[in-house]
Order: C-alpha cells, then structure tokens, then sequence
C-alpha cells in the first residue's frame, strides 16, 4: 500500500545533503553542539549534542548512531499532518582519541550528516574521512568541504522508478532489470553534455540568446528522457554498461581528492533505513520461551496465543497495534541498538512497503535526556542503552531486551475496553504448538518436511516459515518478502472485518464479493468460497485487528489505498487476489478460471497496465507460473486467453524479460499456441 520510489522522491530536484553537523565533549560543559552548516536545523541544541555523542561513548574507539529530524507528533485523534517540513535521517559518527596531554585524557568528537535519502549508510565513508580530517583541522571549512563534496554526486542518471517498477526489480532473478532505462538516460548525459559544449562555443561567438535557447532544449530532453516511459528507453542499448547489477547505481564522491565509489540501491521502500539486519533481530528474540508464571493475565492485543505466544510476535503484534516498545542494549555500541530499531521499523511495516507511518515514530538511539519527547509519540520504537530504562515499566509497554533475546510486556501496560482483564485459556496443544518453533541457541530448529503440524496456527507458521529460511541461508530480501507476505495477509483481513462488524469497510469494498461477483475472483476472500478459512482467520486476528484499528498505519492505510485507487491503471479487479487464486487455490471450477483469464485479458492492455501485473508476479516467487498454467488446460477458451495475456507481456520491457526466464516447456507451449490461436 506504502508508496514506493526508488529515485527518493525526486532526488534530482533535492540536495543530496541538507545539514551538516559537529558536537563534542567539553569537560566543563558537557555535550556541545559546535558547528551547524550551512544553516541551523531548528532543533534543540543540546539536545541534538546528547543524541550525537551517546552513552558510553568515551569507552569506545568509534559508534554509530542514527537519529531523525522534524518528526511529527499526531494530534489527538492519533493523526499526523502530512503538511511541514519532511523527514530527514541522520547519520553520526563519534569518534574517541586518547591523547595524555588533555584532561581527562581524551577527545571526544561527533559529526553527522542530515539527509532526505534512505539508503543513508552509503555516507559512511565520506562521513569518517571528514571527522580524521575535522581532528586535524577542526574549523567550520572541513564541515563546508564535506558538505560541498556530498552535493556534488551525481544521481542525476539514476532513473526514477515507479512503486511497482520497484517491486519488480526488487524480486528480480535478472540483474539487467530495466538496463534499457540507464542506458537511455546515460545516452541523453551524453547528449546534455554534448549540446552545453556547443553552448559555450556560441557563448563565444558572441550570439548570448541561440545559446540559452540550445541549453533550455538539452536541459528538457534531458528530464523527458528521465521520466521516460520503458517503451522510449526500450530503443536504446549500449555495450558499456554491460554486467552491471541493475538493482544499484553506481555513483562515486570526490572528497579531498579522493574518489569514493558509491552504490545506492535501487530497491528501497519507503520504511526501509539504512543497512540494518532483519536477520539478525529474528535471530536474536527467537528464543526458547520462558515458563509460564501461571496468574499473569494475558494482553489481547499482543499475546494472540496467550502466555505461549513467541516472542517475535509478541513484537510483531505489538508494532502492528501501535504499543511503545523499547530495544535495550546495556554495554552494547549504540550503533547496534539503532540497527535492531530499524529492522523493526521494517518488520512491522512489512518488509518496509505495506504500511506506512513507522519510521515518523522511530528512535533509533535516545536517552534520558530525550524522555519527555519519547513519550510524547504514542507507539514509540526506540533503542537505548541506558539500564534505567527497564526499572520503569511505565515508560514502556514492550521491552525487548538484546542482552538476553527475551521480550517483556509491561506489567502496567492497561487493558483494552470491553477486555475485562480476562485472559485466554491454554492448552498443551498450544504450548506444543509453539514450543515446536522456537530456536533455541544451542538447539538447531529444523522441519525438514517444511509443513506445520496439526496444533500449528497461522502465528506459528510463519515464525517456523522464518527460522527454517534463516537456518537454510536465505538472504534479506527473501526473508523481508515473507514478513511482507503476512503484513499484506493480516491488512487483507482488516476490511473484511471492518465489513462483518460495521457493514463498510474504507479499506476496499468486499461487499461484492457476495453480491455482485459470485465466482469470488474479484474479492477479498482469502480463496473463492472458502468462508470457513475466512471466518476462521478473523476470528484469530480479531483482537489484533481491533488494536491496529485507530493507529497511525491504520490511517496513513486509509490514504494509501484512496491513492492506490486514483492511480492505479488497472481498475475494477483485484490483481493481488486474482493471482493468489491461480497461484494456491484447488477448488476452483473451469467458469471461475476462464473468468480470471478473460477479466486479466481484458483489463490488462497498455504497457503501464502490464507492469502492474507483473509487480504481483516477482521473479523469486516464480514469476509467470501461475499465468503459464493456462497453456495446459482442457479448455481452448482459457488457451486464447493466456496467449494473448503472454503476447501483452512479452511487448512490455520487464515483461519480455519474464517471459525469456519461464522454463523451457512453458516457452515452448507459448511458441506453439500463438500460431495456433492468431490474435
């Protein structure tokens, strides 16, 4: 739902960096913020010193940190105005040298840089080069060089990808993904330069008004060529950026001389920050659990299993329902407490491109100092060094502590209305159920057979589902597209029952599903005809629903999917549903899938309307298999239409790619059927 764009924004209109920053630590006066450049940010300065120069700081040779500015507080209804200055992430790094000869025996300094760019973490290298260059000549011109050299890297030739040119590139099997669409805008770099050349020259001849209007035409077939379509890129290819890996551009920065190589990745959504691990937080609160105490009643929100409830969704359940949750990280560099933050962020927003709203409310690192802000932001996400934390369960309602892996609800975290304090019942099915997915440290987890038994539930699945991956090596993208899948499973459940409860639902329309579309191909069931599963499902997430119900994600949905409407260029049917019927359904008769081919053949026309498709069909996830089916069945009605379903796809710039990287028989059945059914 989260809307996605690759290019951060119109980056090409932006500086790549808006502030630079110098803090260090003065014996007499504590945290100080020395230098801020080129202008102040208008935030508090002591407090942004506190937050540059950590906790524990001294005692470490380097950390990182990473906070953010011009959060927005939401009003009273839990709303937060989309108006005002936007987000920007800041990286710091504090470094500490030791040196005899001064007080205390050390120096203590901080610089960061502010930017509205997500994939931060590739300032890092220019970031430690200005601070060893800031040592040696602390005034305010190394921070202006600094400054100077991050603006000037180029980005102007990273193409701006669409939300879902995004998803396709991001699941994509083929590094060369959309490789006609770098070639085209280096092509017309080259051309810009070209014709600014020739506009110096007639510059000098003395001929002022032919040389602006020659630089206003390259300056506009310069930015139509950037906002070109995949039809006009597709016309241009080149041999010189052959093998390269299409999923980043390759920039560099210069910085006293020196070249820096810059990757920036091209797939980034827009809950994803920096380089942070989702890996490693899975790994390190999917532990053994801790026995029951017996008399502890059970929050409805978060403990969906009860007292058995695994810690990883206790976490996820408690970012969905918006509930303060502190990572705790004692002794630990506070650069590795802000990681576990933003691998949250990314959880609970799915993967970082369902839901929206969860980094406004983040805090990467704080302390003491920054309390009163903290608990201003109902449904914080922090991280903290500070012990202190943890004797104050009023400050917090989940406490994940990665000393120990072990994820504590607040015992004055209050009931919900209407819970009346009565907690759920337990049974040993359940706690065999979920003692079956934790991951012991010294245990290793493994379902060989990869199927849950009978007492596992929906919760249980997926946590065994991301253990087993991580215990076969898979990768980050993987595993985020399975948080992803689950987050887009448990928001296709909240219309559905916002529909049972309230008779409408602003999140979508599933009343015609039993109205108007009998067949169900069009709706929000979770398979055509399939209620039991679907009452089922509710009745499980139900008190999970009614918690995120009223958050800030909930409404930032609420926008996201009137947007999602307005722009989509597929109308009138639901792609997503359509696929997951084709792709996981067995009771569907030939009327209901003739119905899907011939809804699919008719809606899906234009390029724009083919690239929509193929982002609810990535590549890791088999790609057109679900579509290629159609070549085999019984029914020449349902053949006619998968061929020329496979011809619009095969006309579309990614999709040609798909179609090239479906299986040897499936190419050969297209090859076949297209000369016997001509379109």
């Amino acid at each position: 739902m989260a809307n996605t764009n690759a290019a951060d924004d119109g980056a090409s209109q932006q500086r790549n960096v808006e502030y630079i920053l110098l803090a260090e630590f003065d014996i007499d006066r504590g945290a100080i913020l020395k230098h801020q450049y080129p202008r102040p940010t208008g935030a508090d300065d002591s407090h942004l010193a506190e937050l540059m120069l950590p906790d524990g700081a001294h005692a470490r040779e380097s950390d990182w940190t990473m906070f953010f500015l011009n959060q927005k507080t939401p009003d009273e209804s839990g709303k937060v105005a989309e108006d005002g200055p936007p987000l920007l992430y800041v990286l710091n790094l504090v470094r500490t040298k030791h040196d005899k000869e001064v007080r205390r025996g050390a120096i203590v300094k901080a610089m960061a840089v502010c930017t509205r760019h997500r994939f931060i973490h590739i300032y890092q290298a220019i970031l430690m080069l200005a601070l060893e260059n800031y040592y040696r000549a602390p005034t305010v011109d190394t921070l202006a060089e600094l400054y100077k050299s991050a603006n000037q890297m180029d980005l102007s030739c990273m193409p701006q990808l669409s939300r879902h040119e995004t998803t396709i590139l991001r699941f994509s099997d083929d590094q060369n993904m959309f490789e006609e669409r770098f070639l085209q805008l280096e092509k017309e770099k080259r051309l810009v330069d070209t014709l600014s050349r020739d506009a110096d020259r007639l510059e000098t001849l003395h001929d002022p008004a032919l040389a602006e209007m020659t630089t206003s035409a390259s300056e506009e077939s310069f930015a139509t060529a950037r906002r070109g379509t995949a039809a006009e890129s597709g016309r241009s290819r080149g041999p010189s950026a052959r093998n390269k890996d299409r999923r980043f551009f390759d920039t560099e920065i210069v910085y006293s001389g020196v070249k820096l190589p810059i990757r920036v990745p091209m797939t980034v959504y827009p809950e994803e920050i920096g380089d942070f691990s989702l890996i490693q937080l899975l790994t390190t609160f999917s532990g053994a659990l801790a026995p029951p105490s017996g008399s502890k009643t059970t929050h409805p929100h978060l403990e969906s299993s009860g007292q058995y409830t695994h810690p990883i969704i206790l976490l996820m359940n408690g970012l969905l329902t918006q509930k303060r949750i502190i990572f705790l990280g004692h002794n630990k560099p506070a650069g590795e407490v802000s990681n576990y933050v933003l691998a949250a962020v990314a959880l609970g927003s799915g993967g970082g491109g369902v839901l929206r709203g969860f980094a406004n409310r983040a805090f990467p690192y704080t302390n003491l100092t920054n309390l009163d802000t903290l608990l201003s932001f109902p449904g914080y996400i922090a991280g903290v060094t500070n012990p202190a934390f943890e004797e104050h369960p009023e400050w917090w309602d989940l406490l994940c502590n990665i000393n120990t892996g072990k994820v504590t609800v607040s015992p004055a975290l209050a009931m919900p209305p209407g819970a009346g304090g009565q907690g759920k019942p337990q049974t040993d099915s359940l706690r065999r159920s979920l003692d079956s997915v934790s991951l012991s440290r010294n245990r290793s987890f493994s379902s060989r057979e990869g199927k849950p038994d009978k007492w596992n539930n929906s919760d249980t699945e997926f946590v065994q589902d991301l253990m087993l991956a991580i215990e076969r090596h898979y990768g980050e993208v993987a595993i985020r597209a399975k948080v992803e899948n689950y987050v887009r499973h448990f928001m296709s459940l909240v219309p559905l029952y916002e529909y049972e409860r309230n008779g409408s639902s602003q999140l979508g329309d599933p009343a015609h599903l039993a109205a108007s579309d009998k067949t169900g191909v069009d709706g929000y069931a979770i398979s055509p005809g399939d209620k039991e599963t679907r009452d089922h499902e509710l009745s499980f997430y139900q008190n999970r629903i009614e918690g995120f119900i009223g958050t800030q994600a909930y409404y930032n949905s609420l926008a996201d999917y009137q947007s999602m409407q307005s722009s989509s260029v597929i109308r009138g049917i639901d792609i997503a549903h359509m696929v997951y019927c084709l792709r996981n359904s067995t009771n569907l008769d030939v009327n209901e899938v003739e119905a899907i081919y011939k809804r699919l053949d008719e809606q899906v026309v234009t390029d724009e309307q083919v690239t929509e498709l193929l982002a609810s069909l990535p590549q890791s996830q088999g790609g057109l298999q679900p579509l290629a089916y159609g070549f085999y069945h019984p029914s020449p009605a349902i053949r006619l239409y998968t061929v020329r379903l496979f011809q619009k796809i095969e006309g579309n710039q990614a999709g040609s790619r798909y179609v090239r990287s479906t299986n040897f028989f499936h190419q050969c059945a297209f090859s076949n059927l297209r000369y016997a059914f001509p379109c």
